[in-house]
């Protein structure tokens, strides 16, 4: 077509073509006739069909591993290295310069990111040992990868790890940007989430610092099980009732025994009946497996101030008051000082079992 400027047979072109033509694209390839080689690569074709001659087209000028041509295809700048579609990225073709480079900003080059497996364009994904953290980006200093409510830049300072979100110093830390997955891990391990933990006051990472009203004792972790928060010698994960029926559990309180102790029972000679909810009661931990048992307690100079039948049971705890008759009134509070217990229980053999012992008592 004589009016058609891209309807022509190259081997008939035999006169000059003017800057009009050079501007066209014919071949809608993105490279103008004049880019073109004109009379070697045919315009109207987006390969060269001989083979001989490399086609514009075929050319990676910014070495990223992607032909000039797909980067028309895909959008993107075929002069820049670090803009380019990964899924048209040819890793055995690309040059040096791509792999020295950093695209995505975080301090690790594209080579050592594609021998890591982690992903070049994303500031997000790296391996913190190959990072050189003196060449991050601003942008990625701005960004919080782990979402703990610490930026990228701040960790790094800190000499915390921007990639875990339980490595963070919290006087860094800005709640109003932590992610719901922050808030829903649980960093110490106490079966108390991050976000809940905030509410309540306590420390996500002090795995000793909770409230127990929230925790789930089932998701508690096997490190937390093994600490022993209340500092009695035995840990966590082997006291987890409440055997003085106080409200609080025995992982928490320091009278809670020995859980190999004979007959698993252990009787405590202090309490504290200061009404702070910690030993307020004479404890005698394992005691609710004998009800069959009486308990009896007397004053110094053998006054008898205290007995019941099934000691343990439906809340039958001595709390420091007097139930004598005799020489202190009944419901009197009971004197700081040494007193004298006398067990008696039918164990699980059938034996009839009698222990006696001091109990001082301290209101402080």
């Amino acid at each position: 077509d004589p009016n058609d400027p891209c309807s022509l047979e190259l081997i008939s072109q035999t006169e000059p073509v003017d800057a009009a033509w050079n501007d066209l694209d014919c071949d809608n390839d993105g490279l103008t006739n004049g880019e073109e080689t004109t009379g070697v690569d045919d315009p109207n074709t987006p390969a060269d069909p001989n083979g001989n001659i490399t086609d514009p087209l075929d050319i990676d000028t910014d070495g990223d591993g992607v032909t000039d041509g797909q980067e028309a295809l895909d959008i993107t700048d075929p002069n820049d290295p670090c803009s380019y579609n990964t899924a048209s990225q040819d890793l055995a073709t690309v040059e040096a310069n791509w792999n020295n480079a950093d695209c995505d900003g975080d301090g690790v080059t594209n080579g050592q990111e594609v021998i890591d497996g982690t992903d070049p364009l994303d500031p997000c994904s790296f391996n913190v040992n190959s990072q050189d953290d003196t060449m991050t980006s601003s942008e990625y200093d701005l960004l919080d990868c782990d979402g703990d409510g610490v930026i990228n830049g701040v960790e790094i300072a800190d000499g915390t790890n921007p990639l875990d979100s339980c490595d963070y110093l919290s006087m860094s830390q800005d709640l109003s940007i932590v992610t719901p997955e922050w808030n829903a891990t649980d960093c110490d391990g106490d079966s108390v989430s991050n976000g809940q933990e905030e509410l309540d006051g306590t420390d996500p990472q002090d795995p000793c610092d909770f409230d127990f009203n929230n925790q789930d004792l089932s998701l508690a972790t096997d490190e937390w099980l093994a600490l022993d928060c209340d500092g009695d010698g035995f840990l966590n994960g082997d006291e987890p009732a409440d055997e003085n029926d106080n409200g609080i559990p025995d992982y928490i309180e320091t009278n809670n025994g020995n859980p190999d102790s004979p007959d698993n029972l252990d009787i405590f000679d202090i309490m504290t009946p200061n009404g702070d909810g910690l030993n307020d009661v004479f404890v005698i931990r394992g005691l609710e497996q004998y009800p069959n048992n009486t308990l009896k307690i007397y004053n110094r100079w053998g006054v008898k101030v205290y007995e019941v039948d099934g000691y343990g049971q439906d809340g039958r705890f001595f709390r420091g008051v007097s139930e004598g008759r005799v020489t202190i009134n009944k419901d009197e509070k009971l004197p700081v000082g040494t007193y004298y217990y006398v067990l008696e229980y039918v164990n699980s053999t059938g034996k009839r079992v009698s222990k006696a012992g001091p109990l001082y008592i301290n209101r402080k």
